[in-house]
Order: C-alpha cells, then structure tokens, then sequence
C-alpha cells in the first residue's frame, strides 16, 4: 500500500508517471551507470543493486534487481543465499573486494579507506570499477529511499515484470513507459 492518498495501490512505475521530470533523467544515467562499458559485467552491477538494497530493506529493489540478475545470468548467486553467507560463496572471487567495499560504503561510508580501494586493485580490477561500485551503492541508496519513502512494496508480478523488462531492454526502457 502506497502512502500515497491519491495512489493507494502505486507501482513503482506510477510514480515514474507521475514525475517524468524526475525518472527520465535518472533512467538515462542508470543506463549509462548500470549497462556502459565497464569491468564489471552487468550482472555484476545488477548483483550489487539487489545486495545494497537488500542492507536498505527496500524488500520491491532487492527483488527487482534479483530477478533482472537471474535473466541476465542464469548461472549467477541466488542473492537470499549469497546474504545468508558471510563469506558470500557463491560468488565469484574477483568480485567479493568489490562487494565488500560496497557493503562498507553503504553500511559505514566513513570507514572506507585505501586498504578497501587496495584489495579490488589487488583482485585484478581497475580504478573505474572503484568508481562504479560507489556510484552504483550510492544510486541505490537513492532509488531505495524514492521507492521506500512512497510505500511501494514488492510484489511477485510486478518484480517479475520489472526483472524482465531491465534484463531485456535495460533501463532505458522507462523512457518507452513514460511515452518518450
């Protein structure tokens, strides 16, 4: 239930509608930030989405993006389980520094310091994909507050239709939604 007098039963997508000024722009920089060229795969980043949310609570993002993860990659960490294990398992090797910075930075950001920026170097990665786990950590921060700050909860069509479309057709595609 939407907190929202006017949207009681409000989707996500509802609220992109109600404020394109607002979603458009966002969704042109999470193409760019979520599917451009980067080291880090966009199941990585989609990985990453589902974790930060998941700290957040934000039950609709941990959701969304666990299933835009599983189009993109069958073969990629169910993220209940991946939470569930502190030593994250299943996921691949090169990947847990830049979780870990993630969780850190999402968790307590001014506790963030050189040896965390070290061990993703040391893992194989370059100084890009630092940048790109901050601001995908940080983005989902915003869209975990816009998302919980309206009430909108998760439900199971609605996060299989959201997973499907960004695996699809990215995030681009909420241009398409708002008739642009």
């Amino acid at each position: 239930m939407s907190y929202l007098p006017t949207m009681p039963d409000a989707t996500l997508v509802n609220a992109f509608q109600a404020h394109p000024e607002l979603a458009e722009p966002i969704h042109r920089f999470a193409e760019t930030l979520m599917r451009g060229e980067c080291a880090l795969w966009p199941a990585d980043r989609e990985l990453m989405a589902a974790y930060v949310s998941a700290q957040n609570g934000c039950d609709y993002c941990r959701d969304s993006h666990a299933r835009t993860l599983a189009y993109l990659d069958e073969t990629a960490p169910d993220v209940a389980e991946m939470i569930a294990d502190p030593e994250w398992g299943a996921v691949r090797p090169a990947l847990r520094p830049v979780l870990a910075y993630a969780d850190k930075l999402n968790r307590t950001p001014a506790e963030v310091d050189q040896r965390d920026v070290d061990a993703i170097l040391e893992a194989g990665w370059d100084e890009a994909t630092v940048t790109y786990a901050a601001v995908v950590t940080g983005f989902f921060n915003l869209m975990n507050r816009w998302v919980e700050g309206l009430g909108i909860g998760s439900d199971p069509d609605t996060v299989d239709a959201a997973g499907r479309m960004l695996a699809s057709r990215g995030y681009a595609a909420v241009s398409e939604l708002l008739g642009r």
